[in-house]
């Protein structure tokens, strides 16, 4: 019951939002306004928050952050290797491995990092920036390679998409603050945390009402094997290296529950703005988010309760 408590009010947010789509209240114009303004205004302000109110912890970024990259870099490899091997054309492995690797670190991830006990709030959430700049370069990499379109010029869309990440700039900011102690006006506390309440719920509807739109289409044998490997193969590479570098308890229960989020939907955009597969990139979206139940239960079975 400790895990349907804690995992059901993400899962039934996602399905309201699905039930909202399907009855009229989302269009597609209304749900992508309202994901303008959680990805602007929202987030930003619920990882400041989060960040300028938490308490001291003794878990070690520098080592949360290297065992989540490399956790990510062991999924790409692995990925294209089974790409290679299922027989995927090249033009949609890039596709493959993006769906296979990249989590929602923002819509699934970060609700869970604020709800889950046990859970190092500061050193998890400042996790976040770095693999979201991690995620959108091989995002691009992956893609643009599977195009055979590699260059230099692949380093300005990630450049630019770096330096305006409102995520990125939350969490650097914030953590400053953290650092530095500063005191911040209880009004805008109060504020800024509304802000923080408010988006969390919201944002996982939008991703049920998204859902909704994203056509499932394509080869469903290779988006099913890119969901599973999104949501036990790489859970299973972040738990050898966590293990191997000695992470304390909390420490593994970040790892594990950001290796098991479901694939980003923005993948999905990405992959119709570098000419991969969409289809496969829709459906795996679609399968990950249903095998990611399962998967963050087993989790949290094993290491949070």
């Amino acid at each position: 019951m400790a895990i349907v408590d804690l995992l059901a009010p993400i899962f039934l947010l996602i399905a309201l939002g699905a039930a909202i789509q399907r009855g009229g209240l989302m269009d597609t114009a209304t749900i992508a306004g309202i994901n303008r303004v959680i990805y602007w205004v929202g987030l930003p302000a619920a990882i400041f928050h989060s960040l300028v109110t938490a308490e001291n912890s003794d878990a070690r970024l520098g080592a949360l952050v290297g065992v989540l990259i490399g956790g990510t870099l062991g999924a790409v490899g692995l990925a294209w290797g089974l790409a290679r091997g299922m027989g995927i054309r090249v033009a949609a492995q890039g596709t493959f491995v993006q769906a296979a690797y990249r989590g929602n670190l923002s819509f699934v991830g970060l609700p869970l990092l604020l709800t889950v006990p046990g859970i190092p709030r500061a050193p998890a959430v400042l996790a976040l920036a770095p693999m979201l700049i991690v995620y959108n370069a091989l995002a691009v990499g992956v893609l643009m390679l599977s195009q055979h379109a590699a260059g230099w010029r692949m380093l300005r869309p990630i450049i630019v998409g770096i330096a305006r990440n409102p995520i990125i700039i939350a969490s650097a900011v914030g953590a400053l603050w953290h650092e530095l102690a500063w005191p911040l006006w209880p009004a805008i506390e109060r504020t800024v945390g509304a802000l923080g309440k408010m988006t969390l719920p919201l944002a996982l509807l939008t991703i049920g009402a998204a859902l909704m739109t994203v056509p499932i289409k394509g080869k469903r044998l290779q988006a099913g094997a890119a969901a599973l490997f999104k949501s036990v193969v790489s859970p299973a590479i972040g738990y050898g290296l966590g293990r191997w570098m000695g992470l304390n308890a909390g420490e593994m229960l970040t790892v594990m529950l950001l290796m098991a989020c479901p694939s980003a939907a923005i993948s999905y955009t990405m992959v119709k703005q570098l000419g991969g597969d969409e289809g496969l990139a829709a459906s795996t979206i679609v399968f990950s988010t249903l095998m990611a139940v399962p998967a963050l239960a087993l989790v949290l079975a094993w290491f949070a309760v």
